[in-house]
């Protein structure tokens, strides 16, 4: 099991999804959960929430049968790096976490800004407020990657999948 971690804009989905397909793991996004759950009429107090719940049952069912997990959520808070953790602990699965950031600002407002974005997702540096304001990620007791996902995609791939032990998957 993979947990992503980083704030939004960092280029955590789309490691996650390169993850997903060279491991043949499920990816599982908080997001879109969330998303629906917002759709359903469901008050953003309680959408986040229902999201990470979501998120782990489903998770939680894909481990019990032998499947591969990619979790792509921010993983704000130390609970939720806590809680995967322990998922993946019962379930006998390797558990590993990794952080996306992007430092470039200018880069980080063009993803923010670019394509379709999911309702819980935020839409460019104006609607984050000021990056520096959110919650950094959860402060890891254990040794994580972090990748600098302003390098090229291939280059993340290659440190994430080196980063789980899947040397055998690598690109190229």
């Amino acid at each position: 099991m993979v947990q992503m971690a980083g704030k939004p804009g960092s280029g955590k989905s789309t490691l996650a999804r390169g993850i997903g397909a060279a491991c043949e793991a499920v990816v599982l996004d908080k997001d879109v959960i969330k998303s629906a759950a917002l759709n359903a009429g469901a008050e953003e107090s309680l959408a986040g929430p229902l999201a990470y719940e979501v998120l782990f049952d489903l998770a939680r069912s894909l481990l019990g049968m032998a499947q591969s997990v990619v979790l792509d959520s921010p993983a704000f808070y130390p609970q939720i790096v806590e809680k995967g953790r322990q998922l993946a602990a019962d379930a006998g699965a390797s558990y590993h976490v990794i952080e996306c950031v992007c430092l470039d600002r200018d880069e980080l407002a063009r993803r923010l800004s670019a394509g379709e974005r999911l309702r819980s997702q935020p839409r460019g540096l104006g609607q984050l407020v000021d990056a520096a304001s959110l919650p950094g990620t959860a402060p890891f007791e254990r040794p994580h990657l972090v990748v600098d996902t302003t390098r090229p995609d291939a280059e993340c791939l290659r440190l994430a999948l080196e980063y789980i032990g899947e040397t055998r998957r690598l690109p190229g």
